[in-house]
């Protein structure tokens, strides 16, 4: 006989005084049954959905229903052409193609138009972006205008930075860093599209050790510093799993949802031994029950019998020792919380408190608020995809079901035409044994045999062998098949172009890349709806990171309004085509307006569009080359200097010479010698201040000033 599993009543009195925290065991076991009657209602609520999920399930691996399965004959066909799993697989690729377009992000944080900052904040991003001014020769004055500028510049840096830290998790959201966010992402839609529904649930807190080297100040030597980094984690959570409350308009807005765990009895104990847990009840309830509790559900066993378990003779052996478990999250009465001993604040005790119940059996094991909840955040832990929206169930349609008859339909018509080939591949032979000879063999047919018969007169005129043609109808029934393929295409919207048949596509002027990449985005503009709704997925995913990061690395989230954008839906536009656009841009500026366009921008543009973001270079680089070209501008600059002057310094020089020499031959000179002398030196003078001018605009350098104004002209006379 099971030992009555009862919690002793517990008084834990606080030493400062607080109020007394009682766990009263038979309210707590009445929360048990309540909850447990509850998820009964939910199974039994959700239990069309789980046919329909099994149907898509078969439909997807070519399986027929048992009910059709049963109407077969045995000696008919059973092909079944898997038209539904290529359309599914066709749909996950291209969403996915879509919504992770190369190097790119399918999300980006946006500062808000009025961000809430800290005024010193804003103090310093005024002056920073007053000493800009000042550094351009403007005159700065603080006004409203500059003021928001530096504001909307400093929220920008600050979503930079909390987007680069959310893209690093992102690489290892699934706890063990197998899963990154673009797998899981996968897991999500492959179940939207099978199912209607993807769920992705999260983020729960890891705890990570993390390993600096810093200077030690005592004794001057690097030593290792080990810091605790708190980083989320995710899981994906099957529809199996998922008991949502089924008599909502959506899953948002209903009551709350359980998640189903089967465990381990290693894994039960190590609940046992946490502090958060009643080890007691527990321990108890596997002393009562040392083989488990768990019992297959009616979806689980048809699973087995679909995969690997189907040839297991004895299928208890693998649930012995398991133990189903069920986590309600949703409200919970206040009082029945405190008769939990969860501790709750004075002003919610009248409320339902939005709480995390596990139960084992019908026991509580666990009762707490929801964990954000306590820290003050208000995040989403469950994020769902949903494929088709239907206004007949809250968790959507899957695309097997859309195309269920045509699918149907294209079986039906494979199996006769394989039934009709089965019987007219072969001849069929019409034998009259009356006028077949006793000894001839009419059993068999085959090459070259001889046929003897009997028979004179009359019967002689008859044969003895006839073949029977038979009307197999193969053409109507190949017709029949392409046309529930265009009703599949149709349904679906999955053709050639959207499945990547680009040899059922358009005329060969549209062969081109950037032809064919716009035939492919113009054939994805039915996805949009799909995309839209995973970018309501992806909002509420990357909006939890934000709050995540918010409470457990504040130090790396600095404050500021950050609007989470889902960039899905535009990265339908044609790459090809976006990038013919950047470059036209880029080529038809006028330079008054590149003084309203940001340079490094425009270069990410166009490099993005070509999937070709790892050659830019970090800003830090660029500032570095930047100064490099200036310093080695200026250098030619000051060679090209000079060399001008060392040029007009050999004119002047050669000047001098000539009228020294001018000067020995003045005493033998006649007064019209000297005249032509005189005009000839003026000439030059006139020449050498053209020379001492140089193309850059630069002046007369002062020692070729000086040089001319020494010249002893009076000694010529």
């Amino acid at each position: 006989m099971e030992e009555e599993i009862k919690l002793p009543t517990v008084r834990v009195e606080d030493a400062t005084d607080s109020p007394v925290t009682q766990i009263k065991p038979e309210e707590l076991r009445t929360l048990g049954q309540r909850l447990s009657k509850t998820f009964t209602q939910y199974s039994a609520d959700r239990k069309l959905m789980e046919e329909k999920w099994m149907r898509n399930l078969r439909q997807y691996l070519g399986i027929y229903d048992p009910e059709i399965e049963r109407a077969l004959a045995a000696n008919r066909s059973k092909a079944y052409p898997r038209i539904t799993r290529v359309k599914c697989i066709s749909v996950v690729s291209r969403v996915m193609n879509l919504m992770f377009p190369g190097n790119e992000q399918n999300w980006e944080l946006k500062a808000s138009p009025s961000p809430d900052m800290n005024p010193m904040d804003v103090q310093q991003a005024v002056m920073a972006e007053m000493q800009k001014m000042q550094e351009v020769g403007m005159q700065p004055q603080v006004t409203d205008e500059i003021v928001r500028a530096a504001v909307q510049e400093l929220a920008a840096a600050r979503a930079k930075d909390l987007s680069r830290l959310i893209d690093d998790q992102l690489q290892e959201l699934g706890g063990d860093q197998s899963a990154d966010y673009v797998s899981l992402n996968r897991k999500v839609v492959q179940s939207g599209v099978l199912y209607g529904l993807g769920i992705l649930r999260g983020p729960f807190v890891r705890e990570q050790e993390r390993t600096t080297w810093v200077m030690d100040e005592t004794t001057g030597q690097p030593a290792p510093m080990v810091t605790m980094d708190y980083k989320p984690q995710f899981e994906f959570l099957p529809v199996w799993d998922y008991y949502p409350d089924m008599s909502a308009k959506n899953l948002h807005d209903g009551d709350g949802y359980f998640v189903r765990l089967v465990m381990s009895k290693q894994q039960l104990r190590k609940l046992a031994s946490r502090s958060d847990f009643f080890e007691k009840v527990i321990k108890q309830y596997i002393g009562n029950k040392p083989r488990g509790n768990y019992k297959a559900k009616t979806f689980e066993t048809e699973l087995r019998t679909m995969g690997t378990k189907a040839n297991v003779n004895d299928e208890t052996a693998t649930e012995d020792g398991k133990y189903e478990i069920l986590v309600w999250h949703g409200p919970v009465s206040a009082n029945r919380l405190m008769e939990a001993g969860v501790d709750v604040a004075d002003s919610k005790r009248a409320d339902d408190v939005d709480s995390e119940i596990w139960l084992l059996g019908d026991h509580v094991i666990k009762a707490e608020m929801n964990p954000w909840k306590k820290l003050g955040v208000d995040v989403r832990t469950v994020h769902t995809f949903l494929f088709d929206e239907d206004d007949t169930s809250p968790v959507g349609n899957g695309l097997p079901n859309i195309m269920r008859d045509s699918q149907m339909s294209i079986s039906a018509a494979t199996r006769m035409l394989l039934d009709n080939a089965s019987v007219v591949c072969g001849p069929n032979l019409e034998v009259n044994t009356d006028l077949v000879r006793a000894d001839q063999d009419i059993q068999s047919v085959q090459p070259y045999k001889i046929w003897y018969r009997e028979g004179v007169g009359a019967e002689a005129a008859q044969p003895a062998v006839r073949n029977i043609a038979i009307d197999a109808h193969m053409q109507e029934l190949l017709s029949t098949i392409t046309l529930f393929n265009q009703f599949a295409d149709t349904e679906t919207f999955v053709g050639a172009a959207t499945g990547g048949d680009m040899e059922r596509g358009y005329s060969e002027p549209m062969r081109t890349a950037a032809g064919a990449s716009m035939l492919r985005g113009d054939a994805a503009l039915p996805f949009k709806d799909i995309i839209r709704n995973f970018d309501q997925f992806t909002r509420s995913l990357i909006t939890a990171l934000v709050m995540f990061n918010r409470k457990f690395n504040p130090d790396k989230t600095p404050e500021g309004d950050y609007n989470v954008i889902a960039r899905g839906a535009t990265s339908l536009i044609a790459k090809e085509i976006r990038g013919i656009q950047v470059d036209q841009l880029a080529a038809t500026l006028t330079p008054e307006e590149r003084m309203h366009v940001d340079p490094r921008k425009l270069v990410e543009a166009r490099l993005g569009v070509r999937d070709m973001n790892n050659l830019l270079l970090t800003e830090e680089e660029v500032k570095r080359r930047q100064a490099a070209a200036q310093q080695e501008q200026q250098q030619k600059l000051d060679l090209e200097r000079e060399t001008a002057r060392a040029e007009i310094r050999k004119t002047l020089s050669d000047a001098m010479k000539n009228i020294a020499q001018g000067q020995k031959n003045l005493a033998n000179a006649d007064a019209t010698t000297l005249k032509a002398a005189m005009q000839i030196v003026e000439t030059g003078l006139e020449q050498l201040d053209a020379v001492a001018e140089p193309d850059m605009g630069q002046q007369q350098s002062p020692q070729a000033a000086a040089g001319i104004a020494a010249f002893p002209t009076s000694q010529i006379g």
